[in-house]
């Protein structure tokens, strides 16, 4: 597919399109100088990795859910963190419009991530309240 090509499905409801993103979610910090790229878009990100990996494999008692919860997580960032550290961008290609309700173009990493912190936060809300 060639760069912002753009195939719609399902009435224009859904677009797929290719967008090289150099910067993070829906593009911020794209106007960063280089260096604070690096910093902000691979090496924290790099960090958060790692720690998650730490995280899942020291804690005792993690729950299977939780831990579906952080596997998402870490497999959306490493994929991200992958591309954006191969090929200085990550590709972006799904847009998905319902009346004014709209997404940003993004990616499957995306949604892993989005599905595995929307896991965890259900978790951390369902045992505070049944605490």
């Amino acid at each position: 597919m060639f760069p912002y090509e753009a195939i719609h499905f399902l009435n224009n409801h859904v677009t797929v399109t290719r967008v090289e993103n150099s910067g993070a979610f829906l593009s911020a910090g794209d106007s960063l100088p280089q260096s604070a790229k690096r910093i902000f878009l691979s090496l924290i990100p790099l960090v958060v990795v790692l720690l998650g990996l730490v995280y899942i494999f020291t804690k005792p008692a993690i729950s299977e859910k939780t831990l579906i919860g952080f596997c998402f997580v870490i497999g959306g960032g490493a994929g991200n963190l992958f591309d954006r550290i191969m090929y200085g961008s990550v590709t972006d290609f799904l847009h998905i419009k319902f009346g004014f309700l709209q997404t940003g173009i993004f990616n499957l990493a995306d949604v892993s991530i989005m599905t595995g912190m929307t896991i965890i936060l259900l978790q951390l809300l369902f045992k505070r309240n049944h605490s």
